[in-house]
């Protein structure tokens, strides 16, 4: 047997080592405002093709369009659709939410449609209809600017 030969298991061996805690290490991110960032969830899974299509979203707006969305996520229709919340909720209920990849609004937050001087942590949902996107505007206080903008597109389902 030659001294390659005999190199080769090892090396493997040794790489194989070396990269074994990299399947460990927890790659994701972590978050910076995780109440605002679990009540964004709420939109964005709301907002999901899939949850569009199981909602009443497109019989009452057939076009889809984000502003439609917005309107419909606070009519009396979209808020009975809504996800419940952490103090709704017991320890059980809870982690079959979870289980399920259902989001939990976190206690302390709030998701409006316009800005209230009354409220703290809060999220606004807005659109765009000219760029076919929902914004996520995230705010610690009111009265001061946003520590949390995010957007995505809105894409409803279309019936076969």
């Amino acid at each position: 047997m030659s001294n390659r030969s005999k190199i080769l298991p090892l090396a493997a061996g040794l790489g194989f080592l070396l990269i074994l805690p990299l399947l460990f290490v927890d790659w994701e991110e972590e978050a910076e405002y995780p109440k605002l960032e679990k009540a964004e969830r709420i939109v964005r899974y709301m907002s999901a093709p899939r949850q569009l299509k199981r909602s009443s979203f497109l019989l009452v707006y057939p076009e889809g369009k984000p502003s439609d969305f917005v309107k419909w996520m606070f009519s009396s229709l979209g808020t009975a659709e809504w996800p419940p919340s952490e103090w709704e909720l017991d320890d059980v209920d809870r982690e079959g939410m979870r289980s399920a990849g259902i989001p939990i609004l976190p206690k302390g937050v709030e998701i409006l449609s316009s800005s209230r001087s009354d409220v703290t942590h809060h999220i606004i949902v807005k659109s765009d209809d000219s760029k076919g996107v929902l914004i996520i505007e995230g705010f610690l206080k009111p009265g001061e600017p946003p520590v949390l903008v995010k957007q995505w597109s809105l894409k409803p389902p279309r019936s076969s």
